[in-house]
């Protein structure tokens, strides 16, 4: 996707929203210190973030799958390890829809693929639009001044489901993490 300019847009932000390459490991797998505080018992986020792709593909067999592009075109996998197996998710997921995972971490599955395994549901949401679209509405709402209206720049509408999608994202403050955010 083509580079946005100034002001950046929160959901351009490459540390706090980052592309599949730049997700951690898991801290089983080595902690990384930029994103987890860390002592001898457990491992914390330190940061809020978020993965963001857009389906390309779903499989709904046992759990459900799904194949996503992130910012920069690369596709990943996501599996879901919900109880349900992500089941509750399936009417919701459509090629095209962007889905959000928090706190995404590079795993290793047994086939030996590297993806993101997502156990609590709370933590992924599919938003009803192109990650295009909802990039986009990240940035018109980034050049809004306070008290301006918002409305879509792409479809001019108040109610926008991208523009919803985005609202939720600018209402948290992503710094230092003290409490893990959740869907």
């Amino acid at each position: 996707m083509p580079k946005y300019k100034k002001p950046q847009s929160l959901l351009r932000d490459s540390f706090k929203f980052p592309i599949f390459s730049d997700l951690p490991e898991e801290p089983a797998n080595g902690v990384n210190l930029k994103y987890y505080d860390g002592c001898l018992c457990e491992f914390k986020p330190r940061w809020h973030w978020c993965f963001l792709g857009e389906i390309v593909d779903s499989v709904g067999l046992e759990r459900v799958t799904l194949r996503v592009k992130d910012k920069d075109g690369q596709i990943g996998t996501i599996r879901l390890y919900t109880d349900d197996g992500g089941k509750v998710l399936q009417l919701k997921i459509k090629k095209g829809h962007t889905v959000a995972v928090l706190y995404g971490e590079q795993h290793c599955f047994t086939d030996m693929t590297v993806g993101i395994r997502v156990e609590d549901a709370s933590n992924i949401k599919i938003i009803p639009c192109s990650l295009e679209q909802l990039l986009k509405a990240s940035d018109d709402v980034a050049v809004l001044r306070e008290g301006q209206p918002t409305h879509c720049g792409s479809c001019g509408k108040a109610d926008c489901k991208a523009l919803v999608g985005v609202q939720w994202f600018t209402t948290k403050k992503w710094g230092k993490c003290r409490e893990c955010f959740s869907f």
